[in-house]
């Protein structure tokens, strides 16, 4: 009994833990099917396909993307240390399977999520936060911060999910106790959190100094620990030595038609108030009111600095869905604080389970999918199968460029190891332009215009339906009758005598480009 309650915590921590992992690998058949590894979407493919060159060249900095926007290519936005983290995983793999590479992708979102639980759990024992298990339940399984350290999704979110939360708790520890470890700890996750982004993170680290400064008043300007503020230079000094700066894409094609791209993208949606309440429960709107409470009562100033965080990120997510991963960890963050101005413990935890209703009904949508979901899902599997192949079917030791669907061209590209001319990152849109060009035209001669401009080999065609909605509302065109999507695909064996039927499958053909 003494050993049991000796250990509690610790046995606390691997429920904790394997309840993390279980939840974040709820979509195993999705990413482990037929034998094979799929990740989750465009961009990560996008990823591993940056991690392919740097097993090759471990210490070189990649600028350049070939593999997209072909023949031209981007300089993209993607930096090192999320190459570096799933490199590193691949690398402790490689002794145990011949598929490191696919299980490191697979994996590394996931480890990522398990090291922010042990870390805030660690924390909130060194800060002895009241109610600090609500904190750590809300960041086990709000479904937004599960999708951010999903299997399958070797995402840079993933680390900066991490380091920014880690940095935000260690700055609360700043706030209430502060220490040269906390400072740190602090300046460490924010550089490296700027190192693999310079958006979310500047936004939330000039949030976080404006609340610091709140906090603290007059002393947050003095630099108590210098070796903190050092590690925080000699960090961003290598990012720009190794990755250098890029400055954003501002071509012409890229203003013109981004507005219009964006809208294709769930993370770029606009979202209504009461779709926040799946992510964080019911608690969302009563959080803020009892900080602000606790402030007028106590003039507890870390209370009134979380209000500002949690209303920010809360209306930075109702703009744009992606900043709902900060928005779930600045409102967990906030409970230890808000829940403990009610007197009552039995009350608080019955209010909290309650409100975490909604993220219930979330799940059970997710775990328990209904008969049309499960053919979707079955469908999606099928299709990444066969998209598989069809990449397999254009591997050549010459490089041949590749002309497919945009959200299709990563995949095609990582596994055929060809370069294709659209890509997922806005650097792409020229290319991305031009695809949506060649599908929606009726025209032959534009057509072919077009792959003689980017030297194209081979054409994908792909279930014409979705192609031509999306490729017009891209280009911002009303959908024609018989666009050549239409006919590659229905009515192969007409197309143009110049483009000649080199493979197909269930949902996939492939046409050679003739000279």
């Amino acid at each position: 009994m003494k050993f049991l309650q000796k250990n509690l915590p610790l046995f606390g921590l691997v429920v904790l833990l394997t309840l993390t992992f279980a939840v974040r690998c709820w979509n195993w058949p999705e990413v482990f099917s037929g034998g094979q590894t799929y990740f989750v979407d465009a961009d990560c493919y996008s990823r591993m396909a940056r991690v392919q060159r740097v097993l090759v060249h471990p210490f070189q900095s990649i600028r350049f993307h070939d593999f997209e926007n072909a023949p031209y290519g981007i300089t993209p936005h993607a930096t090192v240390p999320m190459d570096a983290a799933i490199a590193g995983l691949a690398v402790i793999i490689q002794p145990l399977s011949p598929r490191a590479l696919e299980l490191a992708g697979a994996f590394v979102s996931p480890l990522l999520g398990l090291a922010l639980v042990i870390f805030l759990w660690w924390w909130g024992r060194k800060l002895a936060l009241p109610y600090r298990n609500a904190l750590l339940l809300v960041t086990v399984i709000s479904p937004i911060l599960v999708h951010g350290f999903l299997l399958g999704r070797p995402d840079h979110q993933s680390l900066i999910i991490l380091l920014t939360g880690a940095a935000l708790a260690a700055e609360l520890a700043i706030w209430t106790r502060p220490g040269p470890t906390w400072s740190t700890i602090s300046a460490i996750c924010w550089a490296l959190a700027l190192w693999t982004s310079l958006f979310e993170p500047l936004v939330l680290l000039v949030a976080v100094l404006a609340c610091r400064l709140f906090v603290l008043g007059r002393p947050a300007w003095k630099i108590r620990h210098p070796a903190a503020l050092a590690v925080f230079v000699v960090i961003l000094a290598a990012a720009f030595l190794f990755d250098g700066w890029r400055p954003p894409a501002t071509s012409a094609e890229t203003r013109e038609f981004f507005p219009r791209w964006s809208q294709t993208l769930g993370e770029l949606n606009h979202l209504k108030p009461a779709q926040l309440f799946v992510w964080t429960g019911w608690l969302l709107p009563v959080v803020p009111v009892l900080l602000v409470m606790r402030f007028i009562k106590e003039k507890n100033r870390v209370c009134l600095a979380l209000t500002i965080l949690v209303v920010l990120t809360a209306g930075l997510t109702l703009w744009y869905a992606r900043w709902g991963y900060f928005l779930a960890f600045t409102f967990a963050f906030s409970l230890p604080w808000a829940l403990a101005s009610i007197p009552s413990k039995p009350a608080v935890w019955a209010i909290f389970l309650i409100s975490l209703w909604p993220l219930a009904s979330e799940w059970d949508r997710q775990l328990f999918p209904d008969a049309a979901r499960q053919t979707a899902l079955a469908e999606n599997r099928e299709d990444a199968a066969l998209l598989r192949e069809t990449a397999l079917a254009l591997i050549s030791p010459e490089q041949t460029i590749i002309l497919a669907p945009w959200w299709l061209s990563p995949a095609l590209a990582y596994w055929s190891g060809q370069p294709c001319v659209a890509g997922s990152s806005h650097q792409s849109l020229p290319g991305i332009a031009d695809t949506a060009r060649f599908y929606l035209t009726t025209d032959p001669q534009t057509a072919r215009a077009i792959l003689h401009k980017r030297n194209v080999q081979y054409v994908v065609a792909y279930e014409p339906s979705r192609v031509v909605l999306n490729s017009a509302q891209i280009l911002g065109l009303a959908p024609p009758r018989e666009p050549l999507a239409k006919l590659l695909y229905e009515n192969p064996y007409a197309s143009p005598d110049w483009l000649r039927l080199a493979y197909e499958n269930k949902y996939f053909k492939v046409f050679e480009v003739k000279n």
